[in-house]
């Protein structure tokens, strides 16, 4: 459904936000799920499998200027 729309539906999105999904490598201390590299990929990997639309969001919450923020605030 995501693919016909063209866009991740904004209860879906809002889901994603709930659970956690938008700081899955953000260290826990920061308010994050902590994930490894390893643990993110494969998590991207199952959800791709589903719905590229919303791997892809969470991959670019997950690297555009992401971790430069981490390191250098």
């Amino acid at each position: 459904k995501n693919d016909a729309d063209g866009q991740v539906e904004p209860g879906t999105l809002a889901g994603l936000w709930e659970l956690g999904a938008f700081g899955l490598q953000v260290p826990p201390e920061l308010g994050g799920l902590g994930l490894t590299n390893t643990q993110y990929a494969r998590l991207v990997e199952v959800v791709g499998a589903h719905d590229l639309g919303v791997s892809i969001t969470l991959g670019a919450h997950q690297s555009i200027g992401f971790k430069g923020v981490l390191l250098f605030g």
